[in-house]
């Protein structure tokens, strides 16, 4: 009788399941932390790690409040975020199952440009 490879996550509490969620599509990398993406962006550009702080800091701003105004935001080159609305729906407790009504919410979409797409392929 032939076992299924994926019986071990099974047996170690979805530990595989967790390990798995850090990594990217790029091949397995895990995603970088903030501190990691500021350095990286210092260095692109050849700001000091706490300027490169206060762009990004600033561009989320941006971005958040772009969204609140306008309900979406065109990033050039990149894709375009929009807002969008989760209708109230009915769930499940996981741990008891019993069912349960999950309430309505917003939700930010992206939606990634032709010139991001074509460059994962």
């Amino acid at each position: 009788m032939a076992t299924k490879k994926n019986d071990s996550t099974k047996s170690s509490g979805g530990g595989a399941k967790k390990a798995a969620a850090g990594k990217s599509a790029t091949g397995g990398n895990k995603e970088k932390s903030l501190t990691e993406l500021v350095g990286a962006l210092a260095e692109t550009t050849g700001l000091t790690k706490a300027k490169a702080k206060e762009v990004l800091d600033a561009h989320a701003e941006l971005l958040v409040k772009e969204l609140k105004t306008n309900g979406s935001v065109q990033l050039a080159g990149i894709g375009k975020l929009k807002m969008g609305e989760r209708a109230e729906r009915q769930g499940r407790n996981p741990s008891t199952g019993e069912a349960i009504t999950i309430k309505a919410s917003k939700t930010v979409k992206f939606s990634g440009g032709k010139r991001f797409k074509d460059s994962f392929q």
